[in-house]
């Protein structure tokens, strides 16, 4: 028997991981009721038409403190990007007690200045809100899934997770403006995804009960040796064309955690193809490793990820938890 909580949603955006939240929402067993946007041309409007699809009745607004503090909906699923706008959203839920999913991060504790994780967490346990980001693409698969196979294995247990992704799927602007494919690579400039690594890998040491542990990062943009052209972009000698990136955690001298992930446009490069893999080995020598190819699409897990979060608080206290934490 299916037990889920029907709970309300607010959605926030109308991109692809919007696109897709519209739908996954109308699949499954919640509501939604609040629709917020940007711009103000986009207000106004069914967000089930605004995002493609058939009208869904929801009619959108750019007041984003006003439907959160409305009462309308009892979680936002934020598919904005990073940054400002994402930091005044979870002011307003923590202040407001609606909880928040968002895809823009894991780790709070490792990716917020201390100050505003102190005050944001300190509020929420106050009004009960809960705010959890399930991460950016691949999400899951280098964080969660390696730290629910380290429970399968005697201690002390070491992971390593590697991913490849096929970029073309992501969208000409996220490639173009977010990652700056097809522009000249600048010296010493970090790689895209480093600090995202870094988040996972430090939150699959918590689940290992590391404490004390040193937290690397490696890699960066990979740079076209020849000219190219991805999904209309331009690609010369010398310009960026992927990534290449690692995260590690080291414990006692002993590197305990390696967290890879390696972005290229697969049409563009002879041989490559998408692929996941993450091994768990135990202090007795043990290993459990999984092997799989990942979806062509990633938005539809994005939006399944953020769904199933929205459900998945459970008896979670208000604050500022990491994807970990949530129920299966």
């Amino acid at each position: 028997m299916n037990t889920t909580q029907s709970r309300r949603i607010g959605l926030y955006g109308t991109g692809r991981a919007a696109t897709q939240l519209v739908r996954a929402i109308a699949a499954g067993p919640h509501i939604l009721t609040t629709a917020i946007v940007f711009f103000d041309e986009q207000a106004g409007r069914d967000i089930g038409t605004l995002t493609g699809g058939p009208a869904v009745g929801v009619t959108t607004t750019t007041d984003l403190e006003g439907a959160i503090r409305s009462g309308n909906f009892d979680a936002l699923a934020y598919a904005g990007l990073k940054g400002e706008v994402l930091h005044r959203a979870i002011d307003l839920c923590v202040d407001a007690g609606v909880d928040l999913v968002h895809a823009c991060f894991v780790h709070p504790r490792v990716t917020l200045d201390p100050a505003l994780y102190t005050r944001w967490n300190t509020r929420a346990a106050e009004t009960g809100a809960r705010v959890v980001g399930t991460g950016m693409l691949p999400g899951f698969w280098l964080d969660v899934l390696p730290a629910l196979l380290s429970s399968a294995l005697p201690a002390p247990v070491s992971i390593i997770g590697e991913s490849r992704s096929d970029i073309t799927s992501w969208g000409r602007g996220v490639l173009a403006d977010e990652m700056g494919l097809g522009t000249p690579a600048t010296p010493d400039q970090p790689g895209p995804v480093g600090a995202v690594l870094e988040e996972s890998a430090s939150m699959v040491a918590d689940v290992l009960g590391l404490t004390e542990y040193e937290t690397k990062v490696e890699g960066g943009f990979v740079i076209a040796e020849a000219a190219t052209e991805v999904i209309g972009i331009e690609v010369s000698p010398g310009d960026r064309v992927g990534f290449d990136q690692a995260a590690m955690v080291v414990h006692d001298g002993r590197e305990r955690v390696r967290i890879a992930w390696r972005g290229l446009p697969q049409g563009s490069f002879e041989g490559y193809e998408r692929s996941l893999t993450v091994t768990a080995t135990g202090g007795d020598g043990s290993a459990c490793t999984l092997k799989i190819t990942p979806a062509p699409d990633p938005y539809p897990g994005t939006a399944a990820r953020i769904v199933h979060a929205v459900g998945a608080f459970g008896s979670l206290p208000g604050g500022l938890h990491t994807p970990v934490q949530l129920g299966i």
